[in-house]
């Protein structure tokens, strides 16, 4: 197990290179699709023994198809607890998977772009990302997915209902669309709030970076769709690009805001940001995780000669705890994961 961990620790995930459309603003898109075997008993009503068949027949089957040809297959409970840690902070899993480990599974792609959960809330969650703001490409590229794995895999389904899922609000097509999404215009402006009500009223979710559950840092939130019963695939992702869309252009027009009222603060504040990166000895994650905030709205900008955003989106993952952790191969206190944190920024973003 170490050394398949250490295989997919080495491996940057295709979807950081900030290659995608609005990629400034848009780190990734996600697509979950929830997925349960018929003749099975959901996750939460299963046994040990049958949720251990489960993922055995899932892995087998699963990294048979070609999308995920040259992928690995990992046990949670024969992962360490800063492994699991680690799989969290890179998005591959999700907070109730990594705490609630036993019988549990991830089957990961070679390029870490698709990425099966086993046995969390449904037998099986799919999540195919791509990077920046690409919700129909993830959506095309999941449905491909889906339609390899249902030539070898029975899912549980209702000619009246769908697609039958633990929880109601996925019951249809158990489909989710995300985008996780840097927004600091939105909050210097003090208008957040506001688009953020606007969305829930829309019925999609905000979240923190890794979730449900979780802090809002450095600006960056998850938005999600939330009931798909009765709707198809293509309308909930024509919905989401055209109201996720908006929030994304009331983002650029509060930079562009900010920029015209008080450019010379703005500098201030985005040039500041880079020296303390590219020269502090200690940073905290809560420090970190602002900072990133402005070089990368600064760059945006064009207040700021560079990294590319492939670079910053690197940065965001490697600078995390358990990241930190794996690199050095070993636990490291308080002041020692500051000190490392603040070594790899300024190697990154010298």
């Amino acid at each position: 197990m170490n050394e398949i961990f250490q295989e997919i620790s080495e491996r940057e995930p295709a979807w950081l290179d900030g290659g995608g459309p609005q990629a400034d603003c848009v780190v990734s898109s996600r697509v979950r699709l929830a997925r349960n075997l018929r003749g099975h008993r959901f996750s939460h009503h299963a046994s040990g023994a049958e949720l251990a068949e489960i993922r055995h027949l899932l892995a087998s089957r699963v990294l048979d198809r070609p999308s995920f040809a040259g992928g690995w297959s990992l046990e949670l409970e024969r992962c360490t607890s800063l492994q699991r840690k680690f799989l969290l902070e890179r998005h591959l899993a999700s907070p109730d998977l990594v705490n609630e480990f036993q019988h549990r599974g991830l089957l990961l792609s070679a390029d870490l772009g698709r990425v099966a959960m086993v046995n969390e809330e449904d037998h099986l969650r799919l999540q195919v990302f791509h990077s920046g703001f690409n919700p129909t490409l993830a959506c095309q590229d999941a449905l491909g997915l889906d339609a390899e794995l249902e030539e070898v895999l029975d899912f549980a389904f209702s000619d009246d209902l769908g697609y039958l899922t633990t929880c109601p609000t996925n019951v249809g097509t158990g489909f989710r669309l995300s985008v996780l999404v840097h927004l600091p215009g939105l909050i210097l402006s003090k208008e957040i709030e506001r688009i953020l009500n606007s969305l829930r009223q829309l019925q999609f979710t905000v979240r923190g970076l890794y979730g449900e559950g979780s802090a809002v840092r450095g600006a960056l939130f998850q938005i999600s769709n939330l009931g798909t019963l009765g709707r198809s695939e293509e309308t909930l992702t024509s919905d989401f690009y055209r109201h996720v869309g908006k929030v994304i252009h009331y983002e650029t027009l509060a930079r562009e805001r900010l920029l015209e009222e008080d450019r010379l603060g703005l500098e201030d504040t985005v040039h500041r940001s880079l020296a303390v990166l590219q020269e502090a000895r200690l940073l905290t994650s809560l420090e970190a995780f602002d900072r990133l905030s402005h070089v990368r709205m600064g760059i945006s900008l064009g207040l700021l000669p560079g990294p590319g955003v492939g670079v910053l989106n690197r940065a965001l993952l490697e600078m995390q705890n358990a990241h930190l952790q794996v690199r050095a191969g070993r636990p490291l206190e308080g002041r020692e994961r500051s000190a490392a944190r603040a070594e790899l920024l300024r190697r990154l973003l010298a």
